[in-house]
C-alpha cells in the first residue's frame, strides 16, 4: 500500500467567479480527483481559495499538476505538502463562506460543515488540518 500524503495550497482567483464557474469547478475536481484516488476539502471564500489534497502521492501529484495549470487561478502557494497517518476526507468537500447559490454548492457546502467539528478532534494530527481549519476560521468570521 502506498503512502498516503497531504498537500495545502492557497490561491486567488482571476477574476469573479459566478454560480455556474463554482458547479463546475465542483464537479470537475470530484470527477478528475476521484480518478486518481485524491479526496480532500476546497474553501473558498471572496476571490480566495485555499484546498488540503490527500491520496497516494501519485495522485496527489497528478491533482496539483493539473491546478497549477489552471488558469482560473494564480498566485499558487503550498503551504503544506508531506505524509499523512490516515485519510481525513472519504468524499471531496467544498466549503463556501457566505451562503452557496446552487443546490450543487448548498449539498456540498452542508457535507462540510457536517465534517468541521470531527476535523477539529483531529488537527493536531494533520498540520494541514491546521491550516484548513484557519482559513475556514478566518473566512466565517469575516463573512459575518
Amino acid at each position: 500500500m502506498e503512502t498516503l500524503v497531504s498537500l495545502v495550497y492557497r490561491s486567488r482567483a482571476t477574476r469573479p467567479l459566478n454560480t455556474g464557474d463554482m458547479d463546475a469547478l465542483l464537479l470537475d475536481a470530484r470527477a478528475n480527483n476521484q480518478m486518481v484516488d485524491v479526496t480532500g476539502a476546497l474553501l473558498h471564500h471572496g476571490q480566495a481559495f485555499l484546498q488540503y489534497l490527500e491520496g497516494p502521492s501519485h495522485g496527489v501529484a497528478h491533482v496539483f499538476a493539473r491546478i497549477q495549470r489552471a488558469s482560473q487561478h494564480a498566485g499558487i502557494e503550498t503551504l503544506q505538502h508531506g505524509p499523512t497517518p490516515l485519510r481525513h476526507f472519504q468524499r471531496w468537500h467544498m466549503g463556501f463562506a457566505r451562503a452557496p447559490d446552487s443546490l450543487l454548492q448548498k449539498l456540498s457546502h452542508e457535507q462540510w460543515t457536517r465534517t468541521v467539528p470531527w476535523l477539529e478532534d483531529e488537527e493536531a494530527a494533520s498540520p494541514g488540518l491546521g491550516h484548513l481549519l484557519a482559513f475556514w476560521n478566518q473566512a466565517t468570521h469575516t463573512a459575518a
